[in-house]
């Protein structure tokens, strides 16, 4: 049994895929780069890695645009500075900190591939300017900052011919996975116990808010024309819609009294309902009121889902309110905290590289201005400094029989077999992993070349390898000292900056798009944060502006409606519920013409909820 789970656990379709085809990048850069008798074969080998991690042809595209972006501006900073700074290790190491620091903060502010490219800027200021500042020599600068660029222009390419000897999978899997979760979680829905609807909504809205980015990369790299691309946006879009239409679909029936049995048999008649059947008495419905409201929406949505079934595109996006930032959550102290933290971390080791004489200090300063960049771009990845560590270790042990046990033996068929077999074992653990595990073999991808001599020579120098392994392991131990001294802000707080910007806008009464909430921005990318910090009454306000703006947005209102309605926007719960004014204005329009619309009824939920 343990044999037959073993062969199962290591003979995934997926995986092996892309273990083979991240393997043929590196090893395909590393025989390569020997046979041209390259200078750059690090930086290429490092570059195939990062560029095959993607996994998908749309974002191995994007990064590596972004890649080679970042690279350029990068050398064209160290040439610049070098040019009037080179005086003097320390003016010249402070600009290049200098630089890592601007760069980093940039990537703090935007995001995606934007952020990675700044990022770049900030890897490559620390593998090129600092390795420089030990060795000041203006003859050679140029030639340092040229063959970085040529490594990565190769790595990238090697990246693109080993993804063509093993294509990728259907661009379009993960807006099917999404496709076919939808499905799941509107059948969930309706079937589950009331107590489990929360946790459905919130796994829900926090699977299609991780998803934008891949489904997107996704769609971009497909081999489709553009009106088919446009196509497949809109299906993502409209799993997002028709699974908030579910999600107030069943919150009013929960209102009305719909019991299990009810939703049931409301389900196998495709959600259509006649007005006319006795379909109250039958299911013992409670609140009459309500029940115009249900019939128009489960006769909307009983549509909706039909069209979303037959792969149609059920909801017209010609003039869209979508806002594309979906999970990126920024502001600017988040960035002055990012650049104050890399400055503390980069000075404190340039003095223990200089003026403390450490030799492998360089190596200590290159990992944490690569690791502080990469954080930058990625916000929360500083919680898994712990699997940094581990990954140093892993990457050390193969470095270790890469350099002094196989390589001495002299045999290149050898070596490179141990290297296949062990950067497999690395990648197809990556694309299997769901845990932090993940981030450790992702890292050791990335620093197992950086520990080994990239020829067929071998070094015998222990005492250099150990201490490039150590100063890797203190480099992350500044960094993470510092983040310490300067906590990283929580999700949540920059969440309710936004938030308060926001109504700060609304209640001046903009009207820019970016200012309305519509079912799936504002809502879809925070609630799940909120949720899962159980801050209750960002939730409800969070909710409550949400429910609002729709009323500000698509309802008919006087001056007087709407400036009450504004001013309640920043109050709590509390004060909501005591406003008498607000309470009878919600009150007479569910008892209006206006109970078969969904605005006021989410309204009067939430207050009484």
């Amino acid at each position: 049994m343990m044999l037959v789970n073993l062969i199962r656990q290591w003979s995934n379709p997926d995986s092996v895929t892309f273990a083979l085809r991240f393997c043929l990048a590196v090893m395909l850069t590393w025989m390569a780069s020997l046979l041209l008798d390259s200078q750059a074969t690090g930086t290429a080998m490092m570059t195939a890695a990062i560029i095959q991690i993607t996994g998908n042809r749309g974002a191995s595209f994007k990064k590596s645009a972004a890649r080679l972006a970042g690279t350029v501006i990068g050398g064209m900073y160290v040439l610049f500075v070098a040019s009037v700074t080179m005086i003097d290790a320390w003016l010249f190491n402070s600009f290049i900190i200098l630089g890592i620091v601007v760069s980093l903060g940039i990537s703090s502010y935007f995001h995606r591939r934007v952020a990675y490219m700044f990022a770049v800027v900030g890897i490559t200021l620390s593998l090129v300017g600092f390795p420089i500042a030990a060795e000041a020599d203006l003859t050679n600068l140029f030639d340092h900052v040229q063959l970085r660029c040529i490594g990565i222009s190769f790595g990238i390419l090697m990246s693109m011919l080993a993804g063509f000897i093993i294509p990728y999978a259907d661009d379009k899997r993960e807006l099917l996975f999404v496709k076919g979760q939808t499905d799941r979680f509107i059948a969930e829905l309706f079937h589950s116990e009331a107590s489990k609807v929360t946790k459905l909504i919130r796994a829900f809205l926090s699977l299609v808010g991780k998803k934008w980015l891949a489904v997107d990369d996704e769609i971009y790299g497909s081999e489709g024309n553009r009106s088919v691309k446009q196509k497949s946006r809109a299906t993502f879009y409209d799993c997002i819609n028709i699974g908030v239409q579910a999600i107030e679909l069943r919150k009013l029936g929960d209102a009305i009294g719909m019991s299990k049995e009810a939703w049931q048999n409301l389900e196998e008649d495709n959600f259509e309902l006649d007005p006319n059947s006795d379909f109250v008495t039958r299911w013992e419905l409670s609140d009459l009121s309500l029940v115009d409201l249900f019939v128009s929406h489960a006769t909307d949505f009983s549509k909706q889902l039909k069209a979303f079934k037959q792969q149609e595109v059920v909801y017209d996006y010609s003039e869209t309110k979508y806002v594309d930032d979906i999970n990126s959550f920024t502001d600017g102290y988040l960035v002055l905290c990012n650049m104050a933290r890399a400055a503390f971390a980069l000075f404190l080791l340039s003095f223990m590289w200089i003026e403390l004489q450490w030799t492998d200090g360089m190596s200590a300063i290159i990992m944490a201005g690569m690791i502080s960049s990469v954080y930058a771009a990625n916000p929360g990845a500083e919680g898994a400094f712990s699997t940094n560590v581990y990954a140093q270790f892993v990457a050390g042990a193969f470095a270790f029989l890469i350099n002094f046990i196989i390589m001495p033996i002299g045999s290149p068929v050898i070596m490179f077999i141990t290297g296949f077999v062990g950067v497999y074992i690395m990648a197809y653990g990556f694309w299997q992993s769901r845990s932090l595990l993940k981030v450790v073999f992702m890292v050791s991808l990335f620093s197992w070349s950086n520990l080994v001599p990239l020829t067929n020579v071998p070094s015998y120098d222990f005492a250099h390898f150990l201490n490039s392994v150590l100063a890797n392991l203190v480099g992350l131990l500044v960094l993470w000292t510092s983040y310490q001294l300067l906590p990283s802000r929580k999700t949540a707080d920059v969440i309710k900056k936004r938030l308060t910007r926001l109504i700060k806008r609304l209640k001046q009464g903009e009207k820019n798009v970016k200012t309305k909430i519509n079912i799936n921005n504002l809502i879809l990318s925070s609630y799940s944060f909120l949720i899962d910090e159980s801050d209750d009454d960002s939730v409800f306000t969070l909710l409550y502006t949400k429910a609002l703006t729709r009323i500000l947005d698509e309802e008919e209102l006087s001056v007087e409606q709407r400036k009450l309605l504004l001013s309640s926007l920043d109050k709590n719960k509390k004060n909501l519920v005591l406003n008498q004014n607000l309470t009878e204005l919600i009150e007479d329009k569910m008892a209006g013409k206006e109970q078969v619309r969904y605005n006021w009824f989410a309204l009067s939920r939430l207050l009484n909820a």
